[in-house]
Parts: structure tokens; sequence; C-alpha cells
């Protein structure tokens, strides 16, 4: 990450919202009013972008960065957003094909923007993306499986499953992403949660996008248990698997929303 700012002066109206913003209160003010790194600001700078963001004029960029290249921010419909959240489900059963790869493109960008603990650049995905590809990961992992003499009660439960025709593990997905944490990055505390708002971003939009998605702790549970098929997803050394979802085209389609007992909530005022 470079960490730099720059400032057109002559677009600058020294309205010093960039300064109020940040997080991390490392920007100030020079003489002429043009903002700046404080003292040491660079390396308190943790590359969050809301100065950029922030500015009415697209005046400062950060990292080299042009401004005018930003999307406009928009916050979208919220009953469009509510609708989508009340429509989303677990799927399990998936078409046989791959997943378009312009809609796995288009997850792929999405996966630099969901928010983590200090901005910290701490995750990885590794991502099956062909059916063939996990399928050959499939029967690589039953056959592990079967070779086991004492497997663990989910390894037990999953090699009964497919002995009776039934993929639990898989699922007969086409697609698979797995988010790993860099420990020597990762904010202290933020090393389940960072993953998790990753994949529940994951999980919205794909559905938006008409892509079945799948939380699913037994595929987690083979991986962590088994070297042999974690390997195939290629992590990185320094990075430790948190979580596991399967992808693929919908080989169902739900018509409308299902209705949920209010949560528990106490409101305090």
């Amino acid at each position: 990450m470079i960490k730099r700012i720059t400032v057109d002066a002559g677009m600058c109206i020294h309205c010093g919202m960039c300064i109020h913003d940040c997080i991390v209160q490392c920007l100030e003010f020079d003489a002429d009013k043009i903002p700046r790194y404080v003292e040491g600001g660079k390396d308190m700078c943790v590359g969050c972008q809301h100065c950029m963001a922030i500015c009415p004029k697209g005046a400062l960029s950060f990292g080299g960065r042009n401004p005018y290249m930003s999307d406009l921010a928009d916050y979208g419909n919220s009953e469009d957003l509510l609708r989508l959240i009340k429509s989303r489900r677990s799927f399990r059963f998936f078409k046989e094909q791959d997943v378009p790869p312009e809609k796995l493109s288009k997850i792929v960008d999405m996966l630099a923007y969901p928010p983590k603990g200090g901005n910290a650049d701490s995750l990885h995905f590794s991502i099956v993306a062909t059916a063939e590809k996990m399928r050959a990961i499939g029967k690589f992992t039953y056959d592990t499986i079967n070779a086991i003499e004492s497997p663990s009660p989910v390894v037990e439960l999953c090699r009964n499953c497919y002995n009776n025709g039934i993929d639990f593990i898989y699922r007969g997905a086409a697609a698979l992403v797995a988010v790993s944490v860099d420990n020597s990055k990762v904010i202290a505390g933020c090393e389940n949660a960072d993953p998790i708002i990753a994949l529940s971003y994951l999980d919205l939009y794909a559905q938006s996008l008409g892509i079945g998605t799948l939380w699913t702790d037994a595929t987690l549970t083979v991986m962590k248990e088994l070297p042999e098929v974690r390997a195939l997803l290629e992590i990185p050394d320094e990075c430790e698997l948190n979580y596991v979802m399967l992808l693929g085209v919908p080989a169902v389609k739900y018509r409308r929303t299902v209705q949920r007992e209010p949560a528990h909530v106490t409101m305090i005022r």
C-alpha cells in the first residue's frame, strides 16, 4: 500500500473535512491550509481512503489514485436491499455447469471492498473456479476419506453419506471460495470477524447475480482435518484457513421469502 496523499491546491477549498474525518487523526493543515500528514502521520495511516472519499471537490488523492476514477457513492434503495436480505437462501442443489466467468470476475472485484479491522490487508481468498476442478477435488477428498481408518465423527458422516450417494461435503457445487487469515497482519480480535464479514458480503452479492451460495461447516471441517485435501486450496504458508463457501448456478428457484418471528431485541432509549 502506497501511503501518500496528494492535494491539488487550486481545487482545495480548505474545508478540513478530510482532517476531521480521518479515523487516526494523521492529517493537518499546513501554513496555506492544504492538508498534509502530521509528523509520523504516514506510519499512523491505515489506508482507509476516507480522506479521498469525503473531499467534496476531488482535490485529494491517496496513493496516486485519481479521485475521478472512483464511482460516485450510492447507497441504493433500502427496500430493494431488504428484499434481497429476506430473499437470500442457502442452496444445496446446483446445476452441473460452471459459474459464468463474468459473474465470478465481478465477485472477485467485490472482495476488495468488505471492511476489515484497521483496514488490514490480512485476507487471502482461494477460489476453485470450475465444475471440472471441483469434481477432481471431490474425488480426491472422498478417496482420502475412504482411506482413513479412524475418521472423526464429521468425516465419518461425510463418508457414510457419500457411500449412500449423497455429496455432503461439496453438494455438487461448481465453485468454492475459501478465506484464510494472515495472522501476522490481522488486527488482534478480528481474526474471525474479518473473514465472516467478507463472506457475508459475498453471500448477498453473489445471490444478487443469480449465483447460489452455501455456508458449510462440513466442508470446513474436512478441509481443516485433512491437510492433504486442504493443500489443494493453495493457501499461502503464512495464512490459516478460516471458512469455506460453496457457489454454483442454482438448480432450484425460491419464489417467495420466508416469514420469520421477530428478532430478540432490547431497545434502550
